[in-house]
C-alpha cells in the first residue's frame, strides 16, 4: 500500500498537517498516539497489552505498534498518511519493507517554539476535541466550543512529559531525516509559518508523488 510520512518534533503540527493532507488525497490518516489510546479505551486485546506495558512504565514495543497499525487499516483505501509513525529506525525499516513510501515530510521547528506550542494545547474532558491557546483558541476560555466541557492539559503535555518526549525525539526519531534522505524521499518543510501556508506547500509536493 502507498503511504506518505509526516514527522517532526512534538508541537510541529504533524497531526494537523496529516489530517489536512489525508482529506485532500482521500488517504487514511493514521496517528499512532491516537490509535494506542483508542485501543486502550475500547479494551481490545491489543489495548489491554498496551495498557499493561504502559502500566509497567515501559515503552510500547515496535512489534505491538506494528500489530495496532495493521489492525486499523481501512480496506480499499488508496493510501495512508502516517503521523507519529515511524518513530525510530527499526520502524522505518519495517515501513520500507511493507509499504510503498511515496515521500516523507519533515516539519522543521525550533525547540523553544515547539515547547510553547505543546504547553498551549488543551483537550476537552468530555468529547476529546483538541485546542491550542496560541493557534486554535476556544470561543470561551477553558470551555469546549462543541459540547461545553471543561478543557484540560493532557498528561503527556505537562513539562516533565514534554522533556521526556523531546529526549526520545532527539535520540530515536531525528535520525529518520537521514534515512529518508538517503532514499530520495525527504522534503523539509518550515513549520514555523501559518497552518494554511504549510498545508499548501505540502499538498503541492504531495500531488507530484501520488
Amino acid at each position: 500500500m502507498k503511504c506518505i510520512v509526516i514527522f517532526g518534533i512534538q508541537g510541529s503540527g504533524k497531526g494537523t498537517q496529516a489530517d489536512l493532507l489525508s482529506e485532500e488525497l482521500g488517504y487514511q490518516h493514521i496517528n499512532i498516539g491516537n490509535l494506542l489510546r483508542e485501543q486502550v479505551a475500547m479494551q481490545t486485546e491489543l489495548g489491554l497489552m498496551v495498557k499493561e506495558t504502559i502500566g509497567r512504565g515501559a515503552l510500547v514495543s515496535d512489534e505491538l505498534v506494528f500489530q495496532v497499525v495493521e489492525s486499523t487499516l481501512e480496506p480499499g483505501c488508496p493510501g495512508i498518511v502516517f503521523d507519529g509513525f515511524p518513530r525510530n529506525l527499526h520502524q522505518s525499516e519495517y515501513l520500507a519493507r511493507h509499504y510503498e513510501i511515496l515521500g516523507a515530510f519533515y516539519l522543521d521547528l525550533d525547540e523553544q517554539e515547539a515547547i510553547a506550542r505543546i504547553s498551549a494545547r488543551r483537550e476537552c474532558s468530555e468529547c476529546g476535541k483538541n485546542y491550542n491557546l496560541k493557534t486554535n483558541k476556544p470561543i470561551h476560555e477553558d470551555v469546549c466550543d462543541s459540547c461545553g466541557g471543561r478543557l484540560k492539559i493532557r498528561k503527556d503535555d505537562r513539562p516533565e512529559a514534554i522533556k521526556k518526549r523531546l529526549v526520545e525525539f532527539y535520540e530515536h526519531t531525528l535520525i529518520l531525516k537521514q534515512f529518508f534522505a538517503e532514499q530520495g524521499l525527504l522534503t523539509v518543510i518550515d513549520a514555523g509559518g501559518d497552518i494554511e501556508d504549510i498545508s499548501k506547500e505540502i499538498l503541492i509536493k504531495a500531488k507530484t508523488l501520488v
